[in-house]
């Protein structure tokens, strides 16, 4: 062990020893670990996330045991998951999100496709996935502690000795949810590095509540005498092979197959360990709607939820849903972070928009290997007026 491990307390751990390492932590990191890192460390990625590539190791710091995910840059693999991808987020989702929300607008989808292949090549060259994900969830929003629990400048000089060919990542930090993660990073030399607009409901100070949307969202409620909504605490295959049919109908048949595509396997961890919480829509016996919610520090996010696209519209499973949501984070006191996407739909329900960034430390690497993340810092101008512009 070199000095700067010993005295910084931040060490790689190897499987023979993350039982004895675990036993050492708050019971909640514990969890974490189990359920999301082991499963990952014990069968290939794909194996449980089917569009993610990625090595995971753990890594010890004085506060808590942290997972690093590693792009496995061998191969270029379609459909590869913006959580696990700079080039699936900024190149692939890049273009489909200018293809929905600018689709009308012909010329724009035109510069923008040009764009896109030029940065493409750009990016495949430079070995832009070739990263180190810090602490990352593989949810489509991240979460951290409130404030930073470990030394950061430690935790980067380890990282560069221990990976001098990856770039740095922390992904998910929006300055309003994070304001001590986003300063401090940033003093320490990471790039800010746009990533995309997101959804903050102040679920405590009823925001949702000052909006005209609750109130006939409700009213649908109170007419679904057949519809009733129940924690499900211990869900069994059955229902879970529900929930994930109802997940893949909205996030990859409605929307993009860029989306991470769970397996049954992987939501039997997360569920069954109480990382996620499911609460559910019932039809009879019938499950046709679900909302999966994971807190950490005051801030909770849905990154599962789903319905039945079946379902007679008229029915509005997803305002329901999204309903549902606001009023658990208000009992429980929570930032509620809705993500991206829907944005007049989450506006009309009292969410504000806040730009989200990755931080991204690469001055150890070469300047072409950096060329990617100046290229996105540049074309991120733009980005941010035409989100702005056009409310994305």
């Amino acid at each position: 062990m070199s000095g700067l491990e010993s005295e910084s307390g931040v060490e790689l751990i190897k499987v023979a020893q993350i039982a004895a390492a675990l036993a050492v932590y708050p019971s909640e990191n514990q969890e974490l670990v189990k359920a999301l890192y082991l499963p990952l460390l014990e069968q290939t990625s794909a194996q449980l996330i089917n569009n993610v590539h990625v090595d995971i190791e753990l890594l010890k710091t004085p506060t808590r045991i942290l997972g690093l995910a590693l792009p496995q840059t061998q191969t270029a693999h379609p459909e590869e998951s913006y959580v696990a991808s700079p080039y699936g987020q900024y190149v692939d989702y890049g273009r489909y999100e200018t293809a929905l929300e600018l689709g009308k607008l012909r010329w724009l989808n035109v510069l923008a496709n040009w764009i896109f292949d030029v940065l493409g090549k750009i990016c495949r060259w430079a070995k832009f996935d070739q990263v180190v994900l810090v602490d990352n969830l593989l949810f489509s929003t991240n979460l951290y502690p409130q404030k930073p629990d470990y030394p950061i400048l430690d935790l980067s000089h380890f990282l560069q000795k221990q990976f001098p060919d990856r770039a740095i990542v922390y992904r998910s930090i929006c300055p309003q949810v994070y304001p001590e993660w986003f300063a401090e990073l940033k003093s320490n030399g990471f790039k800010v590095v746009f990533s995309r607009q997101v959804y903050l409901l102040d679920a405590p100070g009823g925001a949702h509540r000052r909006k005209r949307a609750l109130d006939i969202d409700s009213r649908l409620a109170a007419k679904q005498k057949h519809l009733r909504w129940t924690s499900l605490e211990n869900p069994d295959e059955e229902q879970l092979v529900r929930i994930l049919d109802l997940y893949n109908q909205l996030y990859l048949e409605k929307y993009a197959r860029l989306n991470p595509q769970y397996t049954l396997e992987y939501l039997k961890n997360l569920t069954q360990g109480g990382l996620i919480q499911l609460k559910v829509l019932w039809h009879e016996s019938q499950i046709v709607a679900f909302t999966g919610y994971f807190i950490l520090d005051g801030v909770m996010i849905n990154p599962l939820i789903g319905y039945d696209r079946s379902y007679p519209q008229k029915e509005g499973l997803y305002r329901l849903l999204t309903m549902e949501t606001m009023l658990e984070a208000e009992k429980r006191g929570m930032l509620l972070n809705m993500s991206s996407g829907a944005s007049h739909f989450k506006r009309l329900r009292g969410a504000e928009a806040h730009l989200e960034f990755n931080m991204v430390y690469d001055r150890h690497l070469p300047w072409w290997r950096r060329l990617p993340w100046t290229l996105t810092r540049i074309i991120s101008v733009p980005t941010i007026w035409l989100v702005r512009r056009y409310g994305l």
